[in-house]
């Protein structure tokens, strides 16, 4: 029998790291307090300092005193700060962590994408996270009971705006401005698929999802 499968993540980063590094190096213009760290983080105080700790003598992080705040951020001067900025915004990058916490609707989602300043890769930290989610049988009460659990990760607020399929479909064959707009931009497919939805000729410029994304779909 096989040994089942693990998200490389999960095979490369204990989850503490994993959480912690998605938010120093994920938001990597921006600093954090350490509270911040460990309540954005959830898995516990001991664990999440013990972390910033082993990061701060390996250089990965580096520390400021902001009155009485230790507050913590990625080390920019480190020499392998770009390679582990890469690889966190592949596997612990919004476009994972959204569509982790998308996942358990996958059966009630047709298609789910990120779209905005972070698809288009020059977002501000403290910007909205902009995510359109097709379903016909989804209430926007259920996207956002669903995101939540990203929100806390992320530190973000996120916006989701939800569509049936067939007022998508009404609204880009009316050519919408704000659909037209989005879909002939960049976005990043989380769930699902555009293919069945929207009729050829009308994609934009799809990417590959990033990170854990890349193996979910439309259950």
């Amino acid at each position: 029998m096989s040994n089942p499968s693990i998200s490389v993540a999960d095979a490369l980063l204990t989850g503490t790291q994993q959480r912690v590094l998605a938010l120093l190096y994920g938001q990597a213009d921006r600093s954090f307090f350490t509270k911040e760290l460990i309540d954005l983080a959830g898995v516990g105080s001991g664990a999440v300092q013990r972390e910033l700790s082993r990061m701060l003598r390996s250089g990965l992080v580096v520390q400021s005193l902001v009155g009485n705040q230790k507050h913590y951020r990625a080390n920019g001067e480190s020499p392998v700060f770009y390679e582990l900025k890469s690889l966190v915004d592949k596997l612990l990058g919004v476009p994972g962590i959204l569509a982790e916490s998308l996942r358990p609707l996958a059966d009630k989602i047709h298609w789910a994408m990120l779209y905005g300043s972070i698809a288009k890769g020059r977002a501000a930290a403290s910007g909205d996270i902009d995510v359109l989610v097709v379903s016909d049988s989804l209430t926007l009460e259920d996207v956002y009971g669903s995101v939540a659990s990203a929100e806390k990760r992320l530190g973000r607020a996120i916006s989701p705006m939800l569509y049936s399929s067939a007022e998508l479909r009404r609204r880009v064959e009316a050519s919408q401005p704000f659909l037209t707009k989005v879909l002939a931009g960049d976005f990043i497919t989380l769930l699902g698929g555009m293919d069945d939805l929207i009729a050829t000729g009308q994609s934009g410029s799809r990417r590959p999802t990033q990170g854990r994304a890349t193996s979910t779909g439309r259950a």
